[in-house]
C-alpha cells in the first residue's frame, strides 16, 4: 500500500499544497510549526475519513476559510483509488471515492495506515480507552464489518445508559441487553484474536528496539461468552442502576501491556513507554502484512526525535526495504542512519 500524492486546500496552515511521495522512507523535513504533522493528518483524513488528531473536525479548516479539501491518491496490489474529503467550518463533511459520493465505511478496507506520534504516550500511560482505540482503529481499517458492528454497539450502550439513568423497568432494559451481549461478544472476540496475533510481534519489536520483553494480553470485563455475559448483566443490574452506566462489555475491557513482567503504565519510564508503544504499532504493521499480504503505510510523527540515537538507528535499519514510511523531522540530521536508506525528502515550510 502506498500514498502517491496528497492535495490540500485551506487545510490547517496550508492555503494550497500538493506533495508527492515515493516508496520507502519519505522524510518530511522542516522547522517546528511548518506543518509537517498537518501533512500526516491530511493523509490520515483521506485514508480513513476522519482526523484522529482533531477534537472537532472543523478544526482542520484554515482560519478565515469556510471549508477545507484533502484529496489523495492511494495505490497497492494492482489497485488504486482517489479519496477526497471536504470539511466545512459549519461541521458538514463530504466524502468522495473516485469522484463518487461515499460514506466513511466506503473508505475503510481500501488502504491501512499505522500511525505513531507524540500522543501515543497515552496508549502506554493513560486510561484503558486509549488502548482500546489502538485495537479498534486497526480492526476498523482492516474490516469495514467490524466498523459497522462497533458503531451499532456504541449506539446500544448510549441508549441503554439513558434508560439506566431514567430508572426504566428491567423488562425494557432486557431488549437492549440482548443487543449489548450479541454485539459485545463479537467485538471482544475480534479484539482478543488481534492481540493474540500481535503478541509474538510485540516481543520481537521490543527486543529489536532494545526496550526489553514486551507482552500484551486482552483482559475482557467479563467472560466473552454469551451466557456468561448475560449472567454478568443480571448480577450487576442494581449497581448499573445506581451508577447510570453499563458496566459490562468491550467498552470496559483492557489491553494489558507489560515490560519485562511489569505493568508499563505504572513502572516504565517515559522513554520506555514511548519505545513500548512504538513496538505495539510495529506489531500492528506485522499483523497487516501477514493478514493482507502487503504492508500498510506507516506514519511516524516526531518518533525518531523522541528515541535515543541507538534505538532510532535500529528502527530505521529495520524498516529498510519494507513499508512506505512518512516520517517527520526538523532536519535530516534527526534521521541517524538515513543515508543508508532510500529517502524521498519533502521540504515543508
Amino acid at each position: 500500500m502506498r500514498v502517491l500524492f496528497v492535495f490540500l486546500l485551506n487545510f490547517r496552515n496550508y492555503p494550497r499544497a500538493e506533495v508527492s511521495f515515493g516508496p520507502g522512507l519519505n522524510a518530511l523535513v522542516g522547522p517546528n510549526g511548518a506543518g509537517k504533522t498537518n501533512l500526516l493528518e491530511a493523509v490520515d483524513l483521506a485514508a480513513t475519513g476522519r482526523s484522529h488528531r482533531a477534537q472537532r473536525e472543523h478544526e482542520v479548516v484554515r482560519f478565515g476559510s469556510e471549508w477545507a479539501i484533502v484529496r489523495a491518491r492511494f495505490g497497492g496490489a494492482g489497485r488504486g483509488h482517489t479519496a477526497e474529503v471536504r470539511v466545512a467550518r459549519a461541521g458538514l463533511k463530504q466524502i468522495r471515492v473516485d469522484g463518487v459520493p461515499a460514506g466513511r465505511g466506503d473508505l475503510l478496507g481500501r488502504v491501512v495506515l499505522v500511525a505513531s506520534g507524540p500522543e501515543d504516550t497515552q496508549v502506554a500511560s493513560g486510561p484503558a480507552a486509549g488502548r482500546r482505540r489502538l485495537l479498534d482503529g486497526l480492526l476498523c481499517q482492516m474490516s469495514p464489518a467490524y466498523y459497522h458492528t462497533l458503531l451499532r454497539y456504541h449506539r446500544v450502550v448510549r441508549q441503554r445508559n439513558q434508560l439506566l439513568r431514567a430508572q426504566a423497568p428491567a423488562q425494557l432494559l432486557e431488549v437492549w441487553d440482548e443487543q449489548l451481549v450479541d454485539l459485545g461478544v463479537r467485538l471482544a472476540e475480534r479484539r482478543a484474536q488481534l492481540v493474540a496475533r500481535m503478541a509474538p510481534f510485540t516481543l520481537y519489536w521490543g527486543e529489536r528496539l532494545g526496550c526489553g520483553q514486551v507482552e500484551v494480553q486482552y483482559r475482557p470485563s467479563c467472560d466473552p461468552e454469551v451466557e456468561a455475559a448475560r449472567q454478568a448483566l443480571r448480577r450487576l443490574r442494581r449497581e448499573e442502576y445506581r451508577r447510570g452506566a453499563s458496566l459490562v462489555g468491550p467498552h470496559r475491557d483492557e489491553l494489558e501491556v507489560r515490560l519485562d513482567g511489569l505493568a508499563v503504565r505504572s513502572f516504565a519510564s517515559r522513554g520506555q513507554q514511548r519505545a513500548v508503544t512504538l513496538a505495539l504499532r510495529l506489531a500492528e504493521l506485522e499483523v497487516v502484512r501477514a493478514e493482507l499480504g502487503e504492508d500498510p503505510v506507516l506514519l511516524l510523527d516526531d518518533v525518531v526525535a523522541e528515541l535515543d540515537r541507538e534505538r532510532a538507528q535500529r528502527l530505521l535499519r529495520s524498516l529498510e526495504g519494507g513499508p512506505q514510511v512518512l516520517v517527520t523531522a526538523t532536519d535530516r540530521s534527526d534521521l541517524p542512519g538515513a543515508h543508508a536508506v532510500s529517502v524521498e525528502e519533502v521540504r515543508v515550510g
